[in-house]
């Protein structure tokens, strides 16, 4: 979790998600942003955007915390039922 950590871990959404916005906040006034008292560690990525989530909700002490799913912006429009006879089968 500390500057060590490699980039694979640092590309994981779950790491992401976990630690978004984490590198602006102070935990221990003699410790830099981003210190994790739990793991004694700075985290290793601290600015980042996300850009397929939105922060909904983080609990007072971040152990809860809910993201919304933007939509995509170039989705395809719904697709017809593959039910519906009026329009001929794709090949």
């Amino acid at each position: 979790m500390d500057s060590q950590v490699s980039e694979t871990m640092k590309n994981s959404l779950m790491y992401r998600l976990a630690f978004y916005r984490f590198g602006e906040v102070r935990t221990k006034h003699n410790e830099p942003s981003g210190y994790d008292t739990v793991r004694n560690c700075e985290i290793g990525l601290k600015k980042f955007d996300l850009n397929y989530f939105r922060e909904s909700y983080t609990s007072e002490r971040w152990l809860v915390r809910i993201y919304e799913v933007l939509p995509l912006p170039m989705r395809e429009p719904k697709l017809k039922s593959r039910f519906d006879k009026s329009t001929p089968p794709a090949i």
